[in-house]
């Protein structure tokens, strides 16, 4: 990652980090405020800070109200994919892969799709329509960076071994659609 690069990280990393205050903890976010998740791979860090961008979003708060067990689910996948992305970050084995192509074998086939789920969420929320212009392409520059990771081999064939995956996590995955991909 270049210095400008991680410049523009670690400011967007402080700036959503003290727009967030105003979530508590399960109550109206889609991110636990206590969590640090910043530097970790940057598809968790993407996927994160889109939903911290969208959890304020009139729409998104809509379907959170209508759809309570979905959010709270929401809630419980992003803190579960910024604990396994700490995780590695704080072993230091991360700091060895490239953070551009960020070594998915440092995860296994579960969080994988744990992952996978979170980025299909991003897409539910950012697709789903209401969102003002600039806020949505903010988001879909998210999901772009989050998604990228989601076409290496290594990705796929996690995906086909775990199967249905987690099983706190398979009434969401039955209610969030897969995103389409390239």
């Amino acid at each position: 990652m270049t210095k400008r690069a991680a410049g523009k990280v670690q400011y967007r990393y402080h700036f959503v980090m003290n727009a967030r205050s105003k979530h508590h903890d399960g109550e109206t976010g889609l991110v636990p405020h206590r969590l640090d998740f910043g530097a970790t791979a940057p598809f968790i860090d993407a996927t994160l800070f889109g939903f911290l961008l969208l959890q304020d979003q009139p729409p998104v708060e809509q379907y959170g109200r209508a759809n309570p067990d979905a959010r709270r689910a929401i809630f419980a996948l992003s803190e579960t994919i910024g604990q396994v992305g700490i995780r590695v970050r704080d072993s230091g084995a991360g700091k060895k892969a490239d953070f551009r192509h960020e070594d998915l074998r440092l995860y296994t086939a579960e969080e994988i799709w744990m992952f996978d789920l979170a980025i299909d969420a991003l897409a539910m929320l950012t697709t789903g329509g209401g969102l003002h212009d600039g806020v949505r392409m903010q988001a879909l520059d998210h999901l772009k960076m989050a998604d990228e990771h989601s076409r290496d081999g290594h990705w796929k064939r996690a995906l086909r071994h775990v199967g249905d995956g987690p099983e706190v996590f398979r009434v969401l995955r039955a209610h969030v659609p897969h995103r389409a991909t390239r």
